[in-house]
């Protein structure tokens, strides 16, 4: 179906922009019209939804499915609970945009996840749950699994962005001195110096002092352009490959990424197979959760196995991008018919792992960022104080 933008006074009296999906325009007026809205201009957009940059936060997704299962659970139309989600403001304004169109798509025939999936900024994860939840009859269970999957995803995140805090602070603290050191110290040791001869470094600390006073709009468009850039670039794919490649370089952030892939996996495929998804689909999904080049490209190949009858134990097996004991322990599942608790035990253990290594990455990276950033400031000290030496022979002659 087709994209419009409209443009809409509600009941009252806010002006209400959106972009929503409908079969026609004569579709879309009545959708409004029953709403309440007066609209003011409807525009085609096209096929497709406009591309969202930014996607959706781990916190308002755990939050907004915890709701909508309670909602649900509790008795409440999907479109009822959606109306009132919209309403609250623990969600950001974009989000309640996001609600909202969603309400419109379902008044026009669409299913939740048919809904959702039109947005463009829902996750393949949550989509296919709630896909398998509208088809099982089990919306309120498949919702509650997905705020589950969230809100311990979300926990460890909070935990790994906890223990990069401090060197965090340590390099922030850096550029801070490096920025006072610039547009400060260095400004007045060159109105100080004059045309003294100065050694080479403190040449080029001026030379660079100068250029980013001068040019500092140019420095912070560009900085600015260049950021954008790069958070564009690592939702791409190619992202991830250069990760992997960088984290290579370095062995224990190599095993940590690794960890958290495998964590992610099995996590991702105990929640997708518990609410009765497809295991092709659900293997195909939880590859692309652990956001590993190895893992997504084997992917292809377990699921070729298993719709050849294989099972799932041998074809992890066979691909060879696992350990050991998710081999066995996903053997051990298939053969008592607890897949899905079993695989969240490997998740679970995998967790610990990654806290594990987060503190002992943090452990090396810390030292070395330290000293890295005293031997920095020590030698520019350096660099400063022997001019100023070398400034006051010359004045003593």
């Amino acid at each position: 179906m087709p994209y419009f933008r409209y443009t809409a006074v509600d009941s009252q009296g806010k002006r209400v922009k959106a972009v929503v999906e409908a079969e026609n325009e004569i579709q879309l007026y009545d959708i409004l019209k029953r709403k309440g809205y007066a609209v003011l201009e409807v525009k085609k957009v096209g096929t497709r939804r406009p591309m969202e940059i930014f996607g959706i936060s781990l916190a308002e997704l755990s939050i907004f499915s915890r709701q909508l299962a309670t909602m649900v659970s509790a008795g409440l139309r999907i479109k009822d609970a959606l109306t009132i989600l919209s309403n609250q403001a623990v969600f950001s304004k974009r989000f309640r945009k996001i609600i909202e169109r969603m309400i419109v798509a379902i008044e026009s025939g669409s299913s939740f996840s048919s809904a959702l999936q039109a947005q463009g900024v829902f996750d393949s994860v949550f989509v296919n749950l709630v896909a398998a939840g509208e088809e099982g009859g089990v919306l309120d269970k498949s919702l509650e699994k997905a705020a589950d999957f969230y809100e311990s995803t979300k926990r460890l995140q909070d935990e790994v962005k906890s223990a990069m805090a401090y060197p965090t602070f340590v390099l922030v603290f850096a550029i801070g001195v490096i920025f006072i050191i610039s547009f400060y110290i260095l400004p007045t040791l060159i109105s100080a110096f004059g045309n003294i001869p100065t050694s080479g470094v403190v040449r080029f600390l001026m030379n660079v002092s100068n250029f980013l006073r001068e040019k500092w709009t140019s420095v912070l468009t560009f900085g600015a352009i260049f950021a954008l850039s790069t958070y564009l670039f690592m939702k791409t794919r190619y992202a991830m490959y250069l990760k992997e490649l960088f984290a290579t370089l370095f062995p224990p952030a190599a095993k940590l990424r690794y960890e958290m892939a495998v964590e992610r996996f099995c996590r991702t495929l105990s929640v997708l197979t518990a609410s009765g998804v497809l295991l092709t689909k659900a293997v195909e999904m939880a590859a692309l959760a652990s956001n590993n080049p190895k893992i997504i490209r084997k992917s292809k190949f377990i699921i070729e196995r298993i719709r050849e009858g294989t099972s799932l134990k041998q074809a992890l097996l066979e691909s060879g991008v696992f350990p050991q004991m998710v081999y066995e322990l996903v053997g051990t599942g298939e053969e008592t018919g607890k897949l899905e608790e079993v695989l969240a035990k490997v998740s679970e253990f995998y967790e610990d792992q990654v806290r594990v290594g987060v503190k002992k990455l943090v452990s090396l990276v810390e030292p070395m960022l330290i000293a890295g950033v005293g031997g920095f400031i020590a030698f520019m000290a350096f660099a400063m104080y022997s001019t100023i030496f070398q400034l006051q022979q010359t004045i003593g002659r």
